[in-house]
């Protein structure tokens, strides 16, 4: 057990891990920073560059001796072994550091979201009890209002790019003033390297905390097996480093093959488009809103861009329809890899694998290394293939909620995670997504998955975006309620109204249509890209109740 965690915050119900493949079975004494930068070094990739961000390049080796210098600034200040160091950034190098070297010391890094407010600040930090906050200048003021209700926060260091005046310990002086040369802690394989927090959209944040071996099973699975990922490729994105989609992106995969990140901050569009173009980007990482945008608001993106280096792209966070890989693979030639993947279980576990052949009506297959299986949520038994159910996992990564058991009762059934997500499986091998739990629409007594009326609704052109939930009714409980953003040049009204619920009917089922439909400027989405359902829901009933 690493110091300073206590033993009652860590599950004692934790998942079933289950470790196939021969790249999981790593030794009883590893640490990730170790395995992701100095390794390199070591092995003769010190020159590859591992992170391009603007115009710099830092190699392997200007890496190592940057995360060296501040895991010896964490140790003058204090941080011990199993400390959990909160770091608050943009998509900047200082973050990819800030986390390393927390990992090399023995602490545990818990990257945090820049649009968290103070109040959700004091939550996390204080629920985590971290003793050490690396921020960047421009996300201060948030952290300054929680600090006098933070009960554990010890030290507060800050990178100043920006002039933002403060009275912390100063991020460039601490690391000037630090020795480059560090020795890796000897953290064993589960002692935990990092802590992830819940978006929160069902209640308070829940932590998932995840092990040394943990973080990189996720690329030795995943990235090696469905992204055949090499010290060549260039991983770029502007998924959040703080989400985990964003952190395997962007940290664990590149690092591990000795390949390339390449980091914008605040990555619009056409920011990811010139980043393709001049960081030479070959693995996109994004999600389908990204993809929608790109398409939309540069149609002429692969003329006026060179993205010849692009040889896949991937998805997460939102189901990625037809019409969206279609559409960008007729653009941009390449196609996009969907995936699923939770901030408890780390990253992607069922995905389509590069040479495949891509079913967009389906997420894909388990990844290697992980089992799925569809079953009942009233009886946890196995339901037939083509039978919708609960999503039940098991892997090298499962839910681990910090010091929250009532949670983890619910999570897991006999040791398999349950991501809660409702899928079938079917007679191919592939998982079909369906929605999210509480995405469900139950009218009439059917069962209608908000999702899959959605994908059909984007197949208008009329329709920018769009989000699907069951709206309160009196007759049939519940009725499939649309909120539409209207495309350029198209008109909303009765007439479109129409004409999308007739889409709807000829499509499906008829009785999965959207009785109602709302036309929006925009819809809510959190950090991450992912629409808010839960305050459409809320709208919804608002307006039912008036």
């Amino acid at each position: 057990m690493q110091e300073n965690i206590p033993e009652s915050y860590l599950p004692d119900n934790g998942p079933q891990l289950v470790h196939a493949l021969p790249e999981l079975h790593y030794p009883e004494e590893i640490n990730v920073a170790e395995q992701l930068v100095d390794r390199h070094v070591e092995e003769g990739r010190g020159d590859n560059v591992a992170i391009r961000f603007e115009d710099q390049e830092i190699t392997y080796t200007e890496l190592q001796e940057r995360v060296n210098r501040l895991g010896n600034a964490f140790l003058d200040q204090g941080v011990e072994p199993g400390d959990r160091v909160v770091v608050r950034f943009t998509n900047r190098p200082e973050a990819v550091i800030s986390c390393l070297a927390a990992q090399k010391v023995g602490a545990v890094a818990l990257p945090s979201m820049k649009l968290l407010r103070a109040k959700e600040l004091v939550h996390i930090i204080n629920n985590a009890e971290a003793s050490t906050v690396v921020v960047y200048d421009d996300l201060l003021e948030e952290i300054n209002k929680a600090l006098p209700d933070l009960d554990t926060v010890e030290n507060v260091i800050v990178v100043q790019r920006n002039g933002v005046e403060h009275e912390h310990a100063d991020y460039d002086e601490l690391t000037e003033a630090a020795s480059d040369e560090l020795d890796a802690y000897a953290t064993e394989r589960d002692d935990l390297a990092l802590m992830l927090y819940t978006s929160g959209t069902t209640g308070q944040p829940k932590g998932a905390t995840h092990t040394h071996r943990q973080v990189l099973s996720t690329a030795d699975a995943y990235a090696r097996y469905c992204l055949n990922a090499t010290e060549d490729d260039v991983f770029g994105g502007n998924p959040p480093l703080p989400f985990a989609y964003g952190y395997g992106d962007l940290v664990t995969f590149p690092l591990r093959f000795g390949a390339t990140s390449s980091l914008v901050e605040n990555a619009s569009p056409g920011d990811l488009l010139e980043a393709v173009e001049n960081h030479g980007i070959t693995i996109l990482c994004s999600i389908p809103t990204a993809y929608n945008q790109m398409l939309s608001k540069h149609p002429d993106g692969p003329e006026e861009y060179d993205t010849s280096s692009l040889r896949m792209a991937m998805s997460a966070g939102e189901p990625l329809t037809h019409s969206t890989f279609n559409n960008f693979k007729d653009s941009y030639g390449v196609e996009i890899y969907d995936g699923i993947g939770t901030t408890e279980m780390l990253h992607i576990f069922v995905s389509h694998r590069e040479g495949q052949e891509i079913d967009p009506g389906a997420t894909g297959y388990p990844v290697p290394g992980y089992e799925c299986k569809v079953i009942d949520p009233d009886t946890g038994e196995e339901l037939p293939r083509g039978e919708a159910g609960m999503l039940a996992v098991r892997g090298p990564t499962g839910i681990s909620y910090w010091n929250r058991p009532e949670k983890q009762d619910e999570a897991l059934v006999d040791g398999w995670s349950l991501p809660g997500d409702i899928y079938v499986h079917r007679e191919d091998g592939r998982l079909e997504y369906k929605s999210r739990e509480d995405d469900l629409i139950i009218s009439s007594g059917y069962n209608i998955p908000g999702p899959e009326v959605e994908a059909v609704l984007e197949e208008r052109e009329e329709v920018s975006e769009v989000a699907v939930i069951g709206a309160p009714d009196e007759e049939r409980g519940q009725v499939v309620k649309a909120y539409v953003v209207v495309a350029d040049g198209a008109e909303a009204g009765e007439e479109l109204t129409e004409t999308l619920q007739n889409h709807v009917k000829n499509t499906l089922a008829p009785y999965k249509y959207p009785r109602r439909v709302e036309y929006v400027d925009e819809l809510p989405r959190t950090e991450t890209g992912k629409i808010q359902r839960v305050k459409l829901r809320e709208r919804a009933r608002d307006q039912y109740e008036q």
